[in-house]
């Protein structure tokens, strides 16, 4: 058969030969050889961080639900906190459900009265300023 009559039966072309072992990639080194692993222990040096904190700028990392005692990061002064309770989505939430469980609105007030359901904002009572806030878990 030739090649004419072969394509006409759809059959595939016959694949070229190719070369028995091809060449190798180009290597990373180029010429050089790749460097030895060395097996002796160098000495490391350890690099030591410690933080330092600036006296009177310290907030506390957790601000209770209630009054805390720190230093107000605006002022400078040790103060006890200030919290005013204000309602979050935690209270609305409650809220709905217990008017929808109920089937009244005669419990949906009830989260608005707990201090629990509402986070806590803390302000320093010399400067007014902002301290932080508390959420409830």
């Amino acid at each position: 058969m030739d090649a004419t009559m072969e394509n006409k039966m759809g059959l595939p072309p016959p694949y070229e030969p190719t070369a028995p072992n091809p060449a190798p990639p180009p290597s990373y080194f180029g010429n050089d050889p790749p460097p030895p692993i060395s097996t002796s222990t160098h000495p490391r040096t350890v690099v030591v961080t410690s933080s330092t904190v600036v006296s009177g700028s310290t907030v506390p990392s957790k601000l209770g639900p209630g009054p805390t005692g720190t230093v107000c990061p605006t002022c400078n002064k040790s103060i006890v906190t200030r919290v005013d309770y204000v309602p979050n989505n935690r209270t609305h939430i409650v809220s709905a459900a217990l008017c929808i469980i109920a089937g009244c609105c005669c419990g949906c007030f009830v989260p608005y009265c707990m201090r629990s359901c509402k986070t806590a904002n803390h302000y320093c009572p010399q400067c007014k300023a902002f301290i932080g806030s508390h959420l409830p878990s």
